[in-house]
């Protein structure tokens, strides 16, 4: 930890100018469009993010063979550092300069539309509500919309929405504005923004075909090879039906079930009444539980900051702001509109991380003592959270385990928890769930909740795939821009390292733990090689389940571990500990007992814990091992070969990837046994060498 960590490789910088697409039917009204860039100091020059830098076509140690698997996902070494001096600023126009905006006779309906779709599309809502996809900014100019359970009014803020085809769409309604005329026309403008998540297709295929395409102006497809450039420009689309383009399912519009908005307005309008609301939401999985736990917590917030909401995530399988395998407080004071994977992190704006705690699995089912410890201590610090703000509600998201030890461990969260309401996301039963929860809440002045679940068809993205892709997201954030995520398409094997030393004068972590059955020390490298670690502060010794006065032992290779008890590591106690985040190990040097980590964790976070004299604990738990992180490399190489060749740049005759690309790319890396499918452009299989 003595050596800062390198600013990260970025790619050119991008244009982040807000764009526009199409229009919807004949209820929306196109009041004009203009450029965001004329009206301000942009760059019109630079790249859109899902253009190629010619300078990334190299692949620097591709062809140096790798003798040890410790070289796994190793970098090409020290790089010079390729910072942008002149990032652009990603904000949209929200003031007029130019003369008023006059409305447009043109009616989308008639086919018929006026003006440029380069940038910005400004509309009149009347009763028919807007549904886009992609990623855009939403200013509000006249009355007020519903977006996702956030109420939005006129004023000079913009808000950012994900939009991506792996969820229900976000719907933009049309409502009675409630600070200003009932009978306000609603005007809104519509603009792009990039922040590099589009990238991520570069480094896995589940991040591709998932964000908008080329759309013309009522909506229909268009042929993106034939389209012209403002429309490949734009970041969102606006559907006129839900069609399917993109994905191999159709594109939902969010549909709210019958009973959910009566509830939700119940909900949120009894938040600044003391005691404060408490909710609990439960139910199936699949049944719509964190939809509901996001129009929640949005509907709780207001655009004037005059609210509290905390949101006590206790799902480690699919939490909202954090990689999964963490439970977590978070403090919210603004609206987030989009799925878990485009805010992974709390270092956005408008979130704050009271406490997180790494339970190293993405099911309570491996340790269910442990994680219900942990729910307690952080109910805890929620309690100490109401003390500054005694109105602060709280929304509890809790895992879809609800069968067998699950719903046991359930029955005790709503009993120990000061809940004043449960949400439970089926009418279907089953009835054994349901009768438990009423038990629980009987003879409490709790209120009981039985909604409908979400109507959705079979989604593009199973459970074990938007996991990676929250991962893969998390491992690839950007230092925040004007308080906005930011995301960084480098390849795993090309990021710059945080190098913590685990013995000598310098060793800045206190010992690795291993989670589970217990494990011979002398396997402990091949165990960590290539994983996803917790970093877990320790904040005194009682977090510890040995006698603290004695040594800790170490291995052959010098790395100090917390040894095991009755043939199994019990965790660090959650009362004492809590955790920084993730890092991915990408190599461990034994001549210079260091640990090669990725991570998005801030350098000045490691130097803060070196002044402080602080505890690091690498734990590894039982978290899926980081395949996506071996292939990125593969799925960089394939994307630039795709694009040479798109572009027609052949000038050396590259042909387009085979499956004796793919071998040949397999040759020297151990850890890929390269199977390739039957049409040879990807590997079939990847597996970690433990030998």
């Amino acid at each position: 930890m003595s050596q800062k960590r390198e600013s990260r490789v970025h790619a050119p910088p991008t244009n982040v100018d807000g764009r526009s697409p199409t229009c919807p039917v004949s209820a929306v009204r196109i009041i004009s469009e203009r450029k965001l860039h004329e009206n301000s100091h942009l760059d019109t020059s630079q790249q859109t993010e899902d253009v190629t830098n010619a300078n990334q076509t190299s692949d620097p140690g591709a062809n140096r063979p790798i003798q040890r698997r410790s070289q796994a996902l190793q970098g090409s070494g020290d790089r010079s550092i390729k910072g942008n001096t002149n990032r652009l600023i990603d904000r949209p126009v929200l003031k007029d300069r130019e003369a008023p905006q006059q409305p447009s006779t043109s009616i989308p309906s008639q086919h018929t539309m006026t003006g440029t779709l380069e940038d910005t599309l400004t509309v009149r809502l009347d009763d028919t509500p807007l549904t886009l996809i992609g990623q855009y900014q939403i200013w509000v100019r006249k009355g007020a919309v519903s977006v996702l359970g956030a109420t939005l009014h006129s004023s000079p803020a913009a808000y950012r929405v994900f939009a991506p085809s792996t969820h229900s769409l976000p719907v933009i309604r049309p409502i009675r504005n409630p600070f200003g005329p009932a009978e306000q026309p609603v005007e809104i403008t519509i603009g792009s923004f990039r922040s590099g998540i589009r990238l991520l297709k570069q480094l896995s295929p589940h991040f591709g075909r998932i964000w908008s395409t080329a759309i013309n102006v009522l909506g229909d497809i268009t042929n993106e090879a034939n389209g012209t450039e403002p429309y490949l420009k734009r970041t969102y689309s606006i559907l006129k039906t839900p069609v399917s383009y993109i994905s191999k399912g159709p594109l939902n519009p969010l549909d709210l079930p019958t009973g959910w908005q009566p509830l939700l307005t119940s909900l949120t309008s009894r938040n600044q009444r003391k005691p404060p609301t408490i909710a609990l939401v439960c139910g199936p999985k699949g049944s719509g539980k964190s939809t509901f736990v996001r129009m929640l917590c949005n509907g709780s917030n207001d655009a004037r900051g005059t609210r509290c909401v905390a949101l006590l995530d206790i799902d480690p399988g699919q939490p909202e702001f954090s990689p999964p395998g963490e439970v977590s407080l978070v403090q919210i004071s603004s609206f987030h509109f989009g799925p878990p994977y485009c805010h992974p992190s709390t270092s956005g704006q408008g979130l704050t991380m009271i406490r997180s705690h790494h339970v190293g699995a993405t099911s309570p089912r491996d340790d269910p003592q442990h994680y219900l410890q942990c729910v307690l201590e952080l109910f805890r610090h929620y309690k100490q959270l109401l003390v500054q703000h005694p109105s602060c509600s709280l929304v509890v998201n809790t895992a879809g385990w609800i069968q067998g030890k699950g719903l046991e461990l359930l029955f005790e969260l709503i009993q120990q928890l000061n809940l004043t309401d449960v949400i439970y996301t089926s009418t279907a039963g089953p009835s054994e769930v349901v009768d438990a929860i009423t038990q629980a809440t009987e003879g409490r002045s709790t209120r009981l909740h039985l909604i409908p679940s979400q109507p959705v068809e079979a989604p593009p993205r199973d459970a074990t795939e938007l996991r990676m892709m929250q991962t893969l997201s998390y491992f690839h954030l950007d230092e925040p821009e004007m308080g906005h995520l930011r995301w960084d398409a480098t390849p795993i094997q090309e990021m710059a390292t945080e190098r913590i030393h685990y013995a000598g004068p310098e060793q800045s972590i206190y010992a690795v733990q291993l989670l589970g059955p217990e494990l011979d020390p002398e396997f402990l490298i091949q165990v960590l090689e290539g994983c996803v670690v917790g970093l877990v502060v320790v904040e005194n010794h009682a977090a510890l389940n040995f006698d603290p006065l004695l040594p800790l032992p170490r291995t052959s290779e010098q790395i100090p571990y917390i040894p095991s008890s009755a043939q199994t590591t019990a965790p660090l106690s959650p009362f004492h500990s809590y955790s920084l985040g993730q890092g991915l190990i990408r190599s461990i040097d034994t001549i210079s007992h260091t640990f090669n980590l990725v991570t998005p964790i801030p350098h000045s976070i490691f130097a803060s814990l070196c002044t402080h004299q602080s505890k690091l604990v690498l734990v590894r738990g039982s978290l899926d091992t980081p395949a996506w992180a071996y292939k990125e490399d593969l799925y960089k190489q394939m994307y630039r070969r795709k694009q040479i060749v798109k572009e027609g740049i052949n000038d050396e005759g590259t042909q387009k990837w085979t499956r004796e690309d793919t071998k040949n790319w397999a040759d020297g890396r151990p850890w890929m046994h390269a199977d390739g499918r039957r049409n040879g452009e990807r590997p079939k299989r990847l597996r970690r060498d433990l030998k």
